[in-house]
């Protein structure tokens, strides 16, 4: 009989614990319809700790922290609201996973929510952007803006659109740094992007972070070999790196495998003469010029590596010349004769080269001055020097008021 009576017993227990935990969970109800968030938090933290997988009790709780997460905003606390959002987001994937059949139902929700922050982003980016005079109210729109965005990617995180949305109201913000994380989300969830590729570029060029740049703009220029601007990024992050060598093998193999494609062919001519290697690169230079008889910078840097190698002539002579007068009183005059002799071979190589620059120089400036808004100062004061060297006055006179002189 004392065995029967234990068994009654153990049942009655077991039924009165569900009525308790329903009663719990009506009180916290309750109390979110109270707008007593505390308290609804509370009892469903208490709840959750007893029965860990109760999906009720976890949609309480999503619903709990989507009210708080609204009351943040309220209060002008974004960060605070960001914690609740994702907080929200997790407690509504719990119900997914514990109650399958309502995971259609969870997503819903979640894509409203989705909607509703993306639209809340645009609204304070437009604030933003209406802003004339006050640069902290504008920044403090665009910070808002950009949580709002955030929120809207932890709700759907495979959607590039917030990300991108998200960073561009950061860079509106001044926050350049903070937008390099979600930049990468964006080219990791919508796939390659030149305009994204040149943000990340410039922010890592700027903010001391050119290994970083290497990298991605390797990554970009890969998939957008004929973006001039990338290429250039990309140089200028080598250079910042001390990688020469690397971008020498990187254009010298690009070449290789894309002989017709002229932004290699610059981009490897210019690296060749930054090099001093002034025939390799007025080679590839030329070429580029061959493919594309408008390239500008391409008949630029031609008639800068004429002029570089001119200048190298110059100091062989200049050498030879302070040699020789160092020496003045120990070498014979058939000795004197043969360095004079020498020098005038390379004066006259010098003046050949100043005028092989010229031609190339003065395409580049007939073409930039058919560009709208592009500068032909640094062309001209190159033709300057050009037509200077060769005797050429009244030309060089022509373009001194352009070159800035």
């Amino acid at each position: 009989m004392k065995r029967i009576t234990l068994i009654f017993a153990l049942v009655f227990a077991v039924h009165a614990i569900i009525p308790l935990a329903n009663a719990q969970l009506r009180r916290a109800n309750r109390a979110l319809d109270n707008q007593n968030y505390e308290e609804a938090m509370s009892l469903a933290q208490e709840l959750l700790a007893d029965k860990p997988d109760d999906h009720k009790t976890w949609d309480l709780l999503a619903r709990v922290h989507d009210a708080k997460a609204n009351q943040s905003t309220l209060m002008g606390s974004m960060e605070e609201y960001l914690e609740h959002v994702k907080a929200m987001v997790d407690a509504n994937m719990k119900v997914a996973e514990l109650r399958p059949r309502e995971a259609q139902n969870v997503m819903n929700r979640l894509q409203i929510f989705y909607y509703q922050t993306f639209n809340s982003g645009i609204e304070e980016f437009s604030n933003a952007q209406a802003v004339v005079d006050d640069e902290d109210l504008r920044t403090e729109h665009f910070r808002k803006s950009a949580k709002y965005f955030h929120a809207s990617s932890v709700a759907v995180p495979d959607s590039s659109g917030p990300y991108i949305n998200w960073a561009y109201a950061l860079l509106g913000a001044g926050d350049s740094d903070q937008a390099i994380k979600p930049l990468n989300l964006a080219l990791q969830y919508g796939g390659p992007d030149p305009e994204i590729y040149s943000y990340l570029a410039r922010i890592y060029l700027t903010t001391e972070q050119a290994d970083q740049a290497v990298g991605i703009l390797e990554e970009a220029t890969t998939e957008y070999p004929d973006n001039q601007e990338l290429q250039n990024y990309l140089l200028n992050a080598y250079s910042e790196t001390g990688q020469d060598e690397r971008a020498l093998q990187r254009y010298a193999e690009a070449v290789e495998n894309n002989p017709n494609n002229q932004v290699y062919r610059y981009n490897y001519g210019s690296l060749l003469l930054q090099s001093d290697m002034f025939d390799e690169a007025i080679e590839q230079l030329q070429m580029a010029i061959d493919i594309d008889e408008r390239y500008i910078d391409a008949y630029y840097n031609l008639g800068a590596a004429y002029i570089n190698k001119a200048n190298a002539v110059q100091q062989k002579i200049t050498e030879l010349d302070d040699d020789m007068r160092a020496r003045r009183d120990e070498i014979t005059d058939e000795e004197e004769g043969n360095i004079l002799a020498e020098i005038d071979v390379l004066s006259e190589e010098r003046r050949g080269l100043y005028e092989f620059s010229i031609v190339p120089l003065e395409d580049a400036k007939m073409y930039a001055e058919m560009e709208e808004g592009r500068s032909v100062m640094e062309i001209c004061a190159a033709l300057f020097q050009a037509y200077a060297q060769t005797n050429q006055m009244e030309n060089a006179e022509l373009v001194q008021e352009c070159a800035g002189m």
